[in-house]
């Protein structure tokens, strides 16, 4: 009887807590911002993109960029949420607009793993890539000139280019003055065709930002722009409703987007979104065991050592031929048939379910799971065990989740989504 009275007692407490979370979270919830949105349709266009983007992926965490950026010109409080765009569960971006007035909108990858903003330029959407919009320093009176010039090689041998810029950047009703971004005149063209943003809004710490260019989110923080140096992110994968992506919130959280409370976990790592993950299991078998982690919006799948990958493989019944373009195809049939991979995280289980972790595009149906590299002729361990080699959880994860992200206390809040 005393047990059950102390387990009473005990579920009480977790619950006042929640609540008393749930009630600090409104609080700071004080504005709210609403943009259209849209879903990409272009299914094959889709499929192709996976191994582009591990080519970005791979460029994030390990540059290999001879990148020049020097001389730099850096120079009301509220809550903004913004509704996402879903690229069909691919890809999640924002519109923003840069310049005054207002009248260059742009639409912009959200990246938790880089830190920078980067956009095209209307000379290279002009010449190179008309289905996109670029910016015109020649059309804002806020323009600053910069004219730094940069570089980045990326692993594929592709080559981006093109000069710092400074001018207003508008993201809602959230004007953030004086923003340094990198104007883009030449950029890889599978990146401009497949693509459907217009540049990149780097989420992450500023230990990573190209050569110490202050970021968006520490200006967003500098002006008093927003009421709490947090953000958090809620995507949505509901394929009935196609205009819905989720939503983006600067300065605070919803409780209404998440069940119970957010387990909060601090950064292993100050500069990526990084955790130490206590395990992780698919069917009761252990793939790893206080494993990293990078939490990357900008990346669709769940990216995993080539050790955990072939468990994975073998436990989804996948083989070598199953790889497309980047991703595993899988049988939709079995879906109902496979088993949960299991997360723990913050001493807290999150478990995705198979119609989590497998995307569905119209009868075609991709595992969730992939590698940074080939590990067809990887001559590894099978077991599985202690790996130490990075996991990098991407929109797959994300759609099972609503996470909070804090750059002031520097860590990461995690609850189940509703």
């Amino acid at each position: 009887m005393q047990s059950l009275q102390k387990l009473g007692l005990a579920l009480t407490l977790v619950l006042i807590l929640c609540l008393a979370q749930s009630i600090v979270e409104s609080k700071r919830w004080k504005k709210s911002l609403q943009l259209n949105l849209h879903r990409e349709k272009n299914h094959t266009k889709i499929l192709r993109s996976f191994e582009n983007q591990k080519l970005r992926l791979k460029e994030k965490l390990n540059p290999t960029a001879d990148t020049t950026l020097t001389s730099l010109l850096v120079s009301e409080t509220s809550v903004s949420k913004d509704f996402l765009f879903n690229s069909h569960n691919t890809e999640y971006y924002v519109t923003a607009d840069i310049g005054t007035p207002k009248t260059q909108q742009v639409t912009l990858l959200l990246d938790t793993a880089s830190a920078n903003l980067l956009v095209y330029s209307s000379k290279f959407v002009a010449t190179s890539c008309s289905q996109h919009n670029g910016y015109n320093s020649s059309k804002s009176l806020t323009y600053q000139a910069n004219g730094t010039a940069f570089e980045i090689q990326f692993a594929s041998q592709d080559v981006l280019t093109g000069i710092l810029s400074s001018d207003t950047f508008t993201l809602g009703d959230l004007s953030v003055k004086n923003q340094t971004f990198a104007e883009i005149n030449t950029a890889p063209q599978n990146l401009c065709k497949r693509s459907n943003f217009d540049g990149i809004l780097g989420l992450g710490l500023p230990e990573i930002a190209i050569d110490g260019v202050t970021t968006p989110l520490e200006n967003i923080v500098e002006q008093g722009l927003i009421d709490e140096p947090i953000f958090s992110v809620y995507v949505n994968r509901n394929d009935s409703d196609a205009s819905n992506g989720g939503v983006l919130l600067l300065g605070g959280s919803d409780p209404t987007l998440y069940r119970g409370c957010l387990t909060y976990v601090p950064l292993s790592k100050v500069g990526f979104w990084q955790v130490t993950v206590g395990h992780v299991k698919i069917g009761g078998k252990k793939l790893c065991s206080n494993c990293q982690a990078i939490f990357d919006v900008g990346t669709s799948l769940i990216i995993v050592p080539c050790k955990a990958l072939k468990i994975i493989n073998q436990k989804l019944g996948l083989k070598k031929t199953d790889l497309k373009n980047g991703a595993y195809i899988i049988d939709c049939k079995k879906i109902s048939s496979l088993p949960n991979i299991v997360l723990n995280i913050g001493w807290k289980d999150f478990t995705l379910t198979p119609s989590d972790y497998i995307l569905n595009y119209s009868g075609t149906c991709v595992s969730g799971f992939s590698s940074i590299s080939d590990c067809n002729g990887d001559q590894t361990n099978d077991d599985g065990e202690d790996l130490k080699d990075v996991w990098v959880l991407g929109d797959v994860f994300f759609g099972a989740v609503f996470i909070l992200f804090d750059f002031g206390l520097k860590l990461i809040g995690i609850a189940p989504k509703v």
